[in-house]
């Protein structure tokens, strides 16, 4: 497996690991404010890899052209 094919999985994985965390939001599973920003924290920290894997994957992109 080639670095661009793994950081495409690492990003379909993190993406789903959103997807997750935004259903269990949306589904009334909080209890507590404290579950609410764990989540939120959680959540936060996801799609900030999601955006710096995403920019890693064009800067390669640009380095091949």
């Amino acid at each position: 497996m080639d670095a661009v094919a793994l950081a495409s999985y690492i990003f379909n994985k993190l993406k789903k690991l959103e997807e997750g965390h935004v259903e269990f939001l949306t589904g009334g599973n909080i209890k507590t404010m404290e579950d609410y920003k764990f989540v939120m924290g959680e959540l936060s920290m996801l799609r900030t890899l999601r955006a710096e894997l995403k920019e890693a994957l064009q800067f390669e992109g640009e380095t091949d052209e």
